[in-house]
């Protein structure tokens, strides 16, 4: 019994004097210059230097103070009451913005308490400082991870403070949840109707709708659709689709819609490959066949991306579509003269059949010349295939496409007030004609972004701040 009361008279009054006070927490903002006071080794070195870097590199970003203190035991055991005084002690956050947040452990009580300051209520609300508790530093404290869930905790806390659209985030009510129907229709509304109002516009604007007044020209009337029939095939089935599945319900209501809109989109490419058999008929029977190369040609990138959305079947069609457009290029043609056969020569043989001029565009290879012999009468015929892709156009001069920019200068600069004018000149390769044309520089824009205006104190002290007693605490 006297050796039990001995020890109770040693332990009793080191219990007691383990108890932190206000005073009694070392301000190592002041020592160090450290965002940490860590007295009681709870957390490890490693985050004690890693929370630093990440403090002060939110202050330099934002100018918010943070401080964290880690302690086994408080005074009266409320954390409310112990944060509020030592945060106003401290003067956590910059006077003139109150810009601060103490973030205050208690490993006795199992109690984590954010405490913000009127500048930061706003964006850190008590409901994001709990949602952050709760998701990402109780889960670890729970399994002693005391360390690894102070980190976690302030890695959220920088997120939140330097990317709004992720405070919004959590600032969502907890029930608040995005159904699968409200996911879809924000996914059509976003992705789909926009896309499908420009097109619209453009075919309306361009006068590219079938039943348009003055319709622009075009080669290939079969492409075109009436204004209403498009709408209802594009818009108006699509709608109704989705209208039917979220009235008929059930658990897999959204995919099967989303899996009927696929097919049906599949079956509007069908409906344009009809259309397009249309347009080869029609210049097959005039034995165009170089009509049917323009116009696979200016195909081939729509197809291109309608196999990337439609793998299968169109993916191999794009393929097809390419070798499509080689094969009519080649296509065996009769002569006009005598209606006999013709043949296509080679690249060397048909040199003696083209111009000059000619033959210097296929060295440039702006253009490239099919040059085809009748076998009975052998009469000729010379087809052009221009390439889209090349930096030379027409000669003004010669007409020869052989006519390329040699040099560009600013004549007069651009300012903030007023846009400014450049000088080209061009020269063709096959006349040698030489002419100069101006375009318009566009007029400079201030930069509307801005520097920081510092980013805090970075050590030595706190900068006055005051608190409104916002916040949260959880406990485990």
């Amino acid at each position: 019994m006297r050796y039990l009361s001995f020890l109770l008279l040693l332990v009793v009054p080191a219990a007691l004097t383990a108890q932190s006070t206000v005073e009694s927490v070392p301000n190592q903002k002041l020592i160090t210059g450290s965002y940490v006071s860590n007295p009681d080794n709870i957390l490890d070195p490693s985050t004690v230097a890693q929370i630093d870097s990440l403090l002060s590199s939110l202050e330099k970003k934002t100018t918010v103070q943070a401080a964290v203190v880690v302690l086994k035991s408080i005074e009266n055991g409320d954390e409310f009451e112990f944060a509020r005084e030592l945060f106003d002690s401290w003067g956590i956050g910059q006077r003139e913005n109150d810009n601060g947040l103490l973030v205050l452990f208690v490993e006795d009580i199992h109690a984590i308490r954010f405490h913000t300051g009127y500048g930061v209520e706003g964006v850190l609300p008590d409901v994001v400082c709990k949602r952050i508790q709760r998701d990402y530093m109780v889960p670890e404290f729970r399994n002693g991870n005391y360390s690894a869930g102070m980190l976690s905790g302030l890695q959220q806390v920088e997120k939140v403070l330097t990317d709004p659209a992720y405070a919004e985030e959590l600032k969502k009510p907890e029930g608040e949840e995005v159904s699968d129907w409200t996911g879809f229709v924000i996914f059509l509304s976003i992705f789909f109707a926009p896309v499908l109002l420009i097109v619209y516009l453009v075919k309306a604007g361009n006068k590219r709708f079938l039943d348009s007044k003055n319709p622009e020209h075009t080669l290939y009337p079969e492409m075109r659709m009436k204004r209403w029939p498009w709408l209802l095939e594009f818009a108006g089935v699509p709608l109704l689709t989705v209208v039917f599945f979220s009235l008929a319900g059930g658990d897999n209501a959204v995919g099967w819609c989303f899996l009927t809109l696929y097919l049906f989109f599949m079956l509007t490419l069908f409906h344009r490959l009809r259309k397009t058999k249309k347009v080869i008929t029609r210049f097959l029977e005039g034995e165009n066949y170089q009509q049917i190369h323009e116009f696979l040609r200016q195909q081939q990138w729509y197809w291109f991306f309608m196999g990337l959305l439609f793998p299968f079947p169109f993916l191999p069609y794009f393929f097809y579509h390419l070798a499509r457009k080689r094969i009519y290029r080649n296509h065996s043609r009769k002569c006009t003269q005598c209606n006999g056969p013709m043949r296509k020569l080679d690249e060397k043989a048909d040199d003696a059949f083209l111009t000059e001029g000619q033959r210097m565009e296929e060295t440039l290879r702006s253009v490239d010349y099919d040059v085809w012999q009748c076998g009975e009468c052998e009469a000729i015929g010379v087809w052009f295939y221009l390439n889209r892709h090349s930096k030379y156009k027409a000669c003004p001069k010669c007409n020869t496409i052989a006519c390329h920019t040699v040099s560009k200068q600013t004549v007069v600069s651009a300012t903030y007030s007023a846009s400014g004018r450049g000088e080209e000149s061009h020269a063709c390769k096959f006349c040698g004609h030489q002419y100069k044309t101006t375009y318009t520089i566009p007029m400079l824009v201030r930069s509307t972004s801005s520097s920081s205006s510092g980013g805090g104190s970075s050590g030595g002290s706190w900068g006055g701040g005051r608190s409104g007693g916002g916040g949260a605490s959880s406990r485990w």
